[in-house]
């Protein structure tokens, strides 16, 4: 009776952080962004911008050689709704290759250092459970597109990250696919800024990619679930992964406390699981030499109480 019992808590504990893996809310506020489905654009002449306050672009680089270069953020007809989506596309700039971005900030173009360019920010003071996007990817000789979201506070010195949603995009999509990604928070505190980024190449700030490399994005939320999804327990367990990203065998973990009955649970980016694994002590490792290049989301378990008590991602390149 004792064992049907403990399959059954296990059963239901996999079943509640299945559903929050994969971001589903039974009841959904979504919280409202400027020109989310990228509607509205703005003709500066020798391209187009999204329109409003919250986005931007390097597009503006153009202006310096508008015979030679041609804006590598369009509007483009194909949509998953509405009449544009916002196409990304990595070329070549001179002689570096030059990833397209839309993000959350401004851009004022700084040509001594091109990385300073880039303002990240706009200001936001909510707490969203993940971040949804609609998305078509077309790669090029294994290239990757990279989508974040990181959110801040001024503590009065320094800007302090809050929580963050993150994943990268290795596989074609000739469809428009749903895209969820869950935040992970370190901090009870409110946001008082948000930095969203779409990329079309991953390593686009160490001007590495390939040319031709395209990714649309269409449909932006930020969601809050008001029904349905279990948070991480505040536990104050820390974990830490290395090396990441791993392209070797071995990935390594170490929690900042010791655990006698722990269990890991590892989860593709679309939320089914990969392995799980029990561990004693703070430091334990995973053999991932056969798995796949991807991004992967963990969750940590006490066995004692079945609860979660640390959650993160790691990638194999």
């Amino acid at each position: 009776m004792k064992n049907i019992i403990q399959i059954a808590i296990l059963l239901i504990v996999t079943f509640l952080f299945s559903v929050q893996l994969a971001a589903q809310c039974d009841v959904e506020e979504s919280i409202a962004l400027d020109n989310s489905g990228f509607e509205d654009w703005v003709d500066e002449g020798n391209y187009e911008d999204p329109a409003g306050d919250f986005w931007d672009t390097a597009n503006r680089t153009v202006d310096l050689a508008p015979i030679l270069y041609n804006a590598n953020v369009v509007k483009d007809t194909d949509a998953h709704s509405g009449n544009y989506s916002a196409k990304l596309t990595t070329s070549n700039w001179f002689t570096l290759v030059t990833s397209a971005t839309v993000f959350s900030g401004a851009f004022v173009p700084n040509q001594l250092d091109p990385l300073e360019s880039v303002k990240f920010g706009k200001p936001f003071t909510e707490r969203p459970d993940y971040f949804r996007v609609w998305y078509k990817y077309a790669p090029v000789d294994g290239d990757s597109a990279e989508v974040y979201t990181y959110l801040e506070k001024w503590n009065g010195t320094e800007r302090v990250r809050i929580g963050e949603a993150y994943t990268k995009l290795y596989d074609a999509q000739s469809e428009w696919t749903e895209l969820l990604i869950p935040f992970t928070y370190n901090s009870t505190e409110a946001p008082d800024s948000i930095t969203l980024v779409f990329a079309s190449s991953a390593a686009g700030d160490n001007f590495e990619g390939q040319i031709g490399n395209t990714l649309y994005v269409d449909d932006v939320e930020m969601v809050k679930c008001l029904v349905g999804i279990n948070s991480i327990s505040d536990s104050g367990i820390e974990v830490v992964t290395y090396p990441n990203p791993v392209n070797g065998e071995t990935l390594r973990f170490e929690v900042s406390q010791a655990m006698e009955d722990g269990l890991i649970r590892v989860f593709s980016n679309d939320g089914k699981e990969i392995s799980s694994m029990p561990f004693s002590g703070k430091e334990f490792s995973l053999d991932v030499v056969e798995w796949s290049t991807a991004l992967y989301r963990f969750v940590i378990f006490d066995q004692k109480t079945s609860k979660s008590v640390a959650s993160g991602s790691f990638i194999i390149e």
